[in-house]
């Protein structure tokens, strides 16, 4: 590494070196103080299984004489299902009497073809050369076990947290659970909460990337800090790198050759490139002001954000947003492009949609540039002659895309806050919504609440209060008027607000 560092000595400039060394001086400005955390792992551990190579692997549970280590056993047909983490898994079994019970245990060995999580301190003999060395494992991760905590969770605006399943049981949205490729983040579906394990983050960041309302960043890497980090490359052409291919003798090479070709190429290095998003990618073009330059490749997640970063930008500034290194003549004739830069600073309150809506504003002002493909956004088609303004789809939205006008009649759309979840769809009780996925226009109104729905007031035809509106009243008496049939009050109850309506039924109906 230090041979490396001095490499970058003759590459790079004493403003550059001085660039990149208050990037790192931001990251830590913003990292958590209390992230490292200690866990003692207790010697107990549940072997599921039956078999000669279970039998084999308890023989030297018994004999081993180092630690003392508890043992339980588990038949497989008794196993019904576990959560938890290295430490604190909680098993639950069908005892003698078919009644589930939980077993506590901090590790566990299995030898039959069970589901299981692939984490830490879950053991298959697959993973071993023999029982010797599976045990050793075992024994390896008991005591103090340090790690930390990499990865920061804000439910505020997150789809999946509290909120009530689909009509068919599914959830609106558990990218995160899907793409973690360990028990990082799992789900109670029962209690609608995420669970996350520090102790099982391998910190891929691919968690971060796919949310689509930026409710998950990595400590150190959230949005604010991104930003003045982006904002130090005004001017430059950023290098996007990984820090483990940054700290590599082959990229000051590659670096090297770069810097011939154009010397505005600067690293921004990132501890995992694969958090990435089309609102940390938008928000590092406008604030250096430049196209970008990959050296890391990113994962395939990020594939649909470059793409549509890539159309938008070439529709209205004729190249490309995103390059690879690989392609030198192209690199080469990159140039930072004045029209592009834009300063704005997010706010802690603000989910990834706010911030994407405000920064795609500044590019499409009042001009109109099409429909475009964009992950995690949506059209929304409302028959509006049809909506009686009751706001179950406001109440179901939690990103502020449907919002009601606080002094009118009026449902009030903003498409660049919409996460295409359809959780305003299955709210609807009249049926009178739906989206088309994937889908965004790159118009003025998309950055604008717009009125999709409005209806008068319906007056209480005794005290003449407002209480409600023209169409739901309708709809009411459409359903209710052929149950009171000769029934006057009943009849004219359905148009008294709340307090006359039992004056009404009470007092029957004034002559």
């Amino acid at each position: 590494m230090a041979e490396a560092i001095s490499i970058l000595h003759t590459i790079l400039t004493d403003n550059e070196r001085e660039i990149l060394s208050e990037c790192d001086e931001l990251t830590l400005d913003f990292a958590s103080l209390h992230k490292d955390s200690i866990h003692i792992i207790s010697p107990q551990c549940v072997v599921i299984g039956y078999g000669e190579l279970c039998d084999e692997f308890l023989e030297l549970c018994v004999n081993q004489d180092s630690v003392v280590l508890e043992v339980s056993q588990l038949l497989p047909q008794d196993f019904v299902s576990v959560k938890g983490h290295l430490g604190a898994f909680s098993l639950r079994f069908k005892n003698a009497n078919d009644d589930v019970e939980s077993l506590e245990t901090s590790q566990i060995v299995c030898f039959a073809p069970i589901e299981l999580p692939e984490c830490k301190g879950v053991h298959k003999p697959d993973m071993y050369a023999n029982a010797q060395q599976m045990l050793q494992a075992l024994l390896g991760l008991c005591g103090e076990q340090s790690y930390e905590r990499n990865i920061i969770f804000n439910p505020t605006h997150c789809q999946f947290q509290l909120r009530r399943p689909l009509a068919n049981g599914q959830s609106v949205c558990h990218s995160c659970v899907d793409i973690c490729p360990t028990i990082g983040i799992t789900s109670d579906k029962s209690a609608r909460i995420l669970e996350l394990s520090a102790i099982d983050c391998i910190a891929c960041g691919k968690c971060v990337s796919v949310c689509p309302t930026g409710s998950l960043w990595r400590d150190g890497d959230g949005f604010e800090s991104f930003t003045y980090r982006a904002r130090l490359y005004k001017g430059f052409i950023p290098l996007i790198v990984a820090q483990e291919a940054f700290e590599r003798a082959e990229f000051y090479n590659d670096l090297g050759n770069l810097k011939n070709h154009n010397p505005l190429i600067l690293p921004f290095v990132l501890q995992v490139p694969d958090m990435l998003n089309i609102t940390y990618l938008l928000t590092l073009l406008q604030e250096s002001g430049a196209p970008i330059v990959l050296y890391s490749p990113l994962g395939e997640h990020i594939n649909d954000d470059i793409e549509s970063l890539n159309i938008i930008y070439e529709r209205i500034f004729f190249q490309r947003a995103i390059h690879s290194f690989a392609d030198l003549q192209e690199v080469g004739a990159l140039q930072p492009i004045g029209q592009t830069h834009y300063i704005y600073t997010p706010t802690s309150n603000e989910s990834s949609k706010d911030i994407l809506a405000e920064r795609l504003r500044f590019w499409v002002k009042q001009e109109s540039y099409g429909e475009v493909p964009m992950k995690n956004s949506a059209l929304l088609n409302i028959d509006s002659q049809k909506c009686t303004l009751c706001l179950s789809c406001v109440e179901a939205c939690n990103t502020k895309a449907l919002i009601n006008h606080q002094s009118r009649f009026e449902l009030l759309h903003k498409a660049l806050l919409c996460t295409d979840c359809g959780y305003c769809v299955s709210s609807c009780p009249e049926q009178v919504l739906s989206l088309e996925s994937h889908t965004l226009k790159l118009v003025p109104q998309s950055f604008e609440y717009t009125t999709i729905a409005s209806d008068e007031p319906f007056r209480c035809v005794e005290c003449n209060q407002i209480f409600a509106t023209r169409k739901s009243i309708e709809k009411i008496k459409h359903i209710l008027s052929p149950a009171f049939s000769g029934n006057i009050a009943k009849l004219r109850s359905l148009e008294c607000c709340a307090d006359c309506k039992v004056k009404v039924m009470f007092n029957g109906v004034s002559v």
